[in-house]
């Protein structure tokens, strides 16, 4: 693919803006230089009264081991709120849109026909519009959301949601791209607003805080204009899945088993789950069995994970075990079930064994001590959990992530439930 000439601007919209977008895909197309952004927000509209208040900017605070970089971020031009359907067409339509962007989570891409809650419908209106408008240049698809084949995913749900018609047109106008994202990006403390004020003289209801470590792998197949995002350091590839399994077997697998284990064992932070010697150890069994699944140099899978440790360790960071323990239904069954089943069974993944039995004590403790358990299957989650027999509670909970009853892992689950370190 030809590299972007400084000429090649364009606009992009974004859907489903919140803290990671503007820590990564805005903050890299700001560094690209030249582009137009307009965003969209998710599930609440209050993301663009805040920022429209703001006139786009917003503080960002790079959070390293021993003090804070602060920057403003002015690459917005309007926000608006998803329930705006017409503006979205509308932009759509417009040939000076090149490139949408998208993080509306796993759940989003699978919210079904109905555009008031479906990210993927309200894209094929736009895109119908646009085949309307008979607009030839092509527009890039591109997800920055944590899952496997984003890009397949994204293009399998737009699919389903277009006529006939458009998606004829689609094959000869419309890229959609895979990407590996990755920068932790916790929730901003009570203090960030003050540290953006005093830096920048911005009054920021909404700053971002993130880490120092930033990481963006991109799919090269755009046939239109893109920011030159290589300007920011991402990097264009032709073979995107190694780079999607190295992080999501070894970053966020890590993430999942010690936002359970963590917790399970009186942890509140990555960084003290990560330094607690029993759960470090789970971390370590985890990294052994992913990194025999990956077709990666020793040397490179030795610089990672050396660079992962420093990243949990960052004790300014602070980021909540319980805001990466959120849906683990969904997570699970491709952070972990696919490690058990390519190292042959669950007696030869102890420690991907360890993050699913941590998950099914964490629910279980939650559900028992009257606490919600944030997931897209919580009702279900709850119902299992208050089952009183180990063995038939695991079977239930396992059912949830697609295990069958007497699979062997269930037997695993349930001894590894009393292994696992506690307070």
């Amino acid at each position: 693919m030809s590299t972007p000439s400084p000429s090649d601007v364009g606009r992009l919209v974004h859907l489903g803006i919140g803290n990671f977008a503007r820590s990564h895909t805005l903050y890299n197309t700001e560094v690209a230089g030249g582009w137009s952004v307009v965003a969209f927000t998710g599930r609440s509209a209050a993301m663009a009264d805040a920022l429209n208040a703001q006139g786009g900017k917003y503080g960002l605070i790079v959070r390293g081991p021993e003090q804070d970089e602060v920057s403003l971020v002015d690459v917005i031009d309007e926000v608006f709120p998803a329930s705006d359907i017409d503006a979205l067409v509308r932009l759509l339509a417009d040939p000076f849109t090149a490139v949408v962007t998208l993080t509306i989570t796993e759940k989003g891409y699978a919210a079904g026909s109905d555009p008031a809650v479906s990210a993927p419908a309200r894209i094929a209106l736009g895109l119908k519009a646009r085949r309307e408008a008979g607009v030839t240049e092509p527009i890039a698809l591109v997800s920055c959301d944590n899952l496997t084949g984003n890009g397949e995913v994204l293009r399998q749900a737009v699919l389903a949601e277009l006529d006939e018609e458009t998606t004829a047109w689609s094959a000869d106008h419309v890229d959609v791209i895979s990407s590996m994202v990755d920068r932790i990006t916790p929730s901003a403390d009570d203090e960030a607003g003050d540290i953006v004020l005093a830096r920048t003289g911005l009054a920021d209801t909404v700053p971002v805080v993130t880490e120092p470590f930033s990481e963006w792998v991109v799919e090269d197949r755009f046939r239109g204009r893109r920011p030159e995002w290589e300007k920011a350091g991402v990097q264009f590839t032709d073979d995107i899945e190694v780079h999607e399994l190295r992080k999501l077997r070894l970053l966020n697998g890590a993430h999942t088993l010690m936002a359970y284990a963590g917790q399970v064992a009186g942890v509140q932070r990555v960084d003290e789950a990560i330094s607690h010697r029993e759960v470090r150890a789970l971390v370590e069994q985890l990294w052994a069995e992913a990194r025999s699944t990956l077709p990666l140099p020793d040397h490179e899978l030795d610089a990672y994970t050396s660079a992962l440790e420093e990243r949990f360790r960052n004790p300014r960071l602070a980021d909540n075990l319980i805001r990466i323990a959120a849906d683990g239904s969904v997570k699970l069954p491709v952070r972990a079930l696919p490690v058990i089943a390519e190292r042959g069974g669950p007696d030869k993944a102890p420690g991907e064994v360890a993050a699913i039995a941590a998950w099914t004590v964490w629910v279980t403790d939650r559900v028992r001590g009257g606490n919600e358990v944030q997931d897209p299957k919580a009702a279900e989650i709850a119902t299992a959990a208050a089952i009183e027999d180990a063995t038939e509670r695991v079977t239930a909970l396992l059912a949830l992530i697609n295990v069958p009853a007497g699979d062997p892992l269930v037997a695993a689950v349930v001894a590894e439930e009393t292994r696992l370190p506690r307070p």
